[in-house]
């Protein structure tokens, strides 16, 4: 159970990445997509939802698989699939992607009555971070909860040459800076914007790239003039898929998401590690256990520019540290995090819950 296939998102572009290798002589798949991609009929599509999975489960399924984030539409939305999956006497796998902390103390005071009768039911969870877990722990839940991951489309890395990024770290003046996320306040953009400010303030050579799309991009612009930064200095690309954010990965040098958003473990900081780029985030969500400070890049405190400026400047003074962080994060990724090694670990789950 996924977003269109087509549609943007975390979700949407982890299941493109690891479907062809889950779907083999061992298990057959079969994709049920939920949501408004198409836009038709837009207003009704969470009911129409729920009449075609019921039409759906009628045929006798071994394992029920649902993506839900902890946020309002998801909770009440995929909760309502697993209770027609246990109604059906099915075995149930909940992955969740996102967690809203502020949307988990509303369950704690009012909707834990729901959460009972719905996802405590499931056989076994994955999350993304182990603050899920004790949530999950503390909410009830006996069954099996493993750590996982998000993941890395190999695709992406088919015509990239590590040594050659590694070489331009060393050379390069200019270092460019990439933010690669939806445009909302609580992903940290703004600060990116002011940690550039300060940079370039200090006389050193940076611009950054920011590329995403959502409500801010008209409101970033003007920020952006405000500050009397050139256009040269920081570009607006907009959405970016395919080849051109191949490219975007390849072309950066430091990737930033300084986020304070209810994130699982952004695509984008495994996709920048994959791409041989020191990372620059915040202790959020599952970056909380998977991220190595120090090692795959700095940790900094959410809405804090300069922190964000100082683990730049820091990268920029010392190159040969830049470079050893660029090539670890890349072979990280390549033994850890693409989408073959992914897909093992979901078809193992499978498999237990299956024959649990």
């Amino acid at each position: 159970m996924r977003p269109h296939n087509q549609g943007k998102g975390g979700v949407a572009n982890y299941y493109r990445a690891v479907e062809p290798y889950l779907d083999d002589h061992e298990i057959r798949i079969f994709a049920f997509e939920i949501g408004s991609f198409k836009k038709k009929f837009l207003n009704f599509h969470p009911v129409i939802d729920q009449l075609r999975f019921f039409r759906k489960i009628k045929i006798p399924f071994d394992l029920v698989h649902v993506n839900p984030s902890l946020g309002w539409k998801s909770f009440f939305r995929d909760g309502l699939f697993i209770w027609q999956a246990k109604r059906r006497g099915l075995k149930v796998l909940v992955f969740f992607r996102g967690w809203d902390i502020g949307f988990a103390a509303i369950v704690s005071r009012y909707f834990r009555w729901f959460f009972r009768i719905t996802f405590a039911r499931a056989d076994k969870f994955i999350v993304l971070a182990s603050d899920f877990e004790r949530q999950l722990r503390h909410w009830g839940v006996n069954q099996p909860i493993e750590l996982g991951t998000t993941l890395v489309d190999d695709r992406l890395l088919r015509n990239f040459n590590c040594q050659n990024k590694l070489l331009r770290l060393r050379q390069t003046r200019q270092i460019k800076i990439l933010y690669l996320a939806r445009l909302e306040k609580d992903k940290g953009v703004y600060e990116v914007i002011d940690a550039v400010r300060l940079l370039v303030i200090k006389g050193l050579d940076v611009s950054l790239a920011i590329a995403g799309d959502g409500a801010l991009l008209s409101d970033l612009r003007v920020y952006i003039d405000s500050l009397g930064l050139s256009n040269e200095c920081i570009t607006l690309l907009g959405y970016v898929t395919g080849d051109a954010k191949i490219k975007i990965f390849s072309d950066s040098d430091i990737y930033c998401l300084p986020s304070y958003y209810g994130e699982g473990l952004p695509n984008s900081v495994l996709e920048a590690m994959a791409f041989a780029m020191p990372v620059i985030t915040t202790s959020v969500g599952g970056l909380a256990d998977f991220f190595q400070d120090g090692r795959m890049g700095y940790i900094v405190q959410p809405k804090n520019s300069e922190e964000i400026a100082c683990a730049v400047e820091s990268l920029i003074n010392d190159r040969e540290k830049m470079v050893k962080i660029a090539e670890y994060n890349h072979e990280y990724a390549c033994a850890h995090l693409l989408a073959p090694k992914v897909a093992s670990f979901l078809k193992n789950n499978y498999k237990l819950v299956i024959e649990s």
